[in-house]
């Protein structure tokens, strides 16, 4: 009986290992129109929310590749390139400069440690965005209510610092752990009604902005006397601004 040989293949992309290689899959997915390799870099509920004026857009992961499935070739230069990373051992955040044909976008990313693979869980962008002192003011306030609410187990000021739409989220055994909003209103309303004082201090904070979005990572010492080192990404909404997507992370 005949055989017929079939073409082998080709390799699987590995998983990142390393949040680089998580942003470099990101940039190959998007020069070469690939949504499996987007899937490789991006863990499956991770949204994008990009800004113009006042007006913010959400794109999920599903409609990113389906973008790419119907896409024709992309026009003009496609670059992604990261301006720094900074990451500990669970999480990271980063800055990256992106050019789509003839415009240029400021990109932040929210990265986990999910198994043995970094996977990006969030991203916020905008067009032209530039440095702006008045920006990082504006997130260093947002991360300041932040913190006085989690002193006072206020569920109000949760509502005040993160957007509606985001996700809180943490890692447990490289698994990821996310809530809503309103979930972990209801926490801290339980919290309140158990002990009102949580007396937290703040032991260090890193404040990054360009434009209407931005990035920071705050480590605290809560009250119970564990350390743990909050990241985030932070979008200027018509209400103010607010956190797009934040994880926590306990250091010690």
């Amino acid at each position: 009986m005949a055989q017929t040989c079939l073409p082998a293949s080709a390799a699987p992309a590995p998983w990142p290992s390393r949040p680089e290689e998580a942003i470099s899959a990101y940039a190959k997915a998007v020069a070469d129109n690939d949504p499996g390799l987007l899937g490789k870099a991006f863990q499956p509920s991770a949204m994008m929310y990009c800004t113009a004026g006042d007006k913010v857009t959400a794109t999920s992961q599903s409609q990113w590749k389906e973008r790419m499935r119907t896409a024709s070739s992309q026009k003009g230069p496609v670059s992604t390139t990261p301006e720094w990373i900074e990451s500990g051992k669970q999480t990271a955040i980063a800055r990256v400069s992106a050019v789509r044909g003839g415009k240029s976008y400021v990109d932040y990313l929210l990265l986990a440690r999910l198994g043995q693979a970094w996977r990006i869980v969030g991203k916020v962008c905008q067009e032209g965005a530039d440095s702006d002192t008045a920006s990082t003011r504006g997130i260093e306030d947002t991360i300041a209510r932040k913190v006085d609410g989690d002193t006072r187990w206020a569920d109000s000021a949760l509502t005040e610092t993160i957007a509606p739409r985001a996700l809180v989220m943490s890692v447990d055994a490289g698994e990821l752990v996310a809530s809503t909003l309103e979930e972990w209103r209801a926490r801290y309303a339980e919290r309140r009604e158990k002990s009102p004082h949580n007396p937290v201090r703040v032991l260090s904070r890193h404040v990054d902005t360009r434009g209407n979005i931005g990035s920071a990572v705050w480590r605290f010492r809560s009250g119970s006397g564990g350390v743990w080192e909050d990241r985030a990404l932070f979008l200027k909404t018509p209400a103010g601004w607010r956190m797009m997507a934040l994880i926590f992370t306990q250091q010690e």
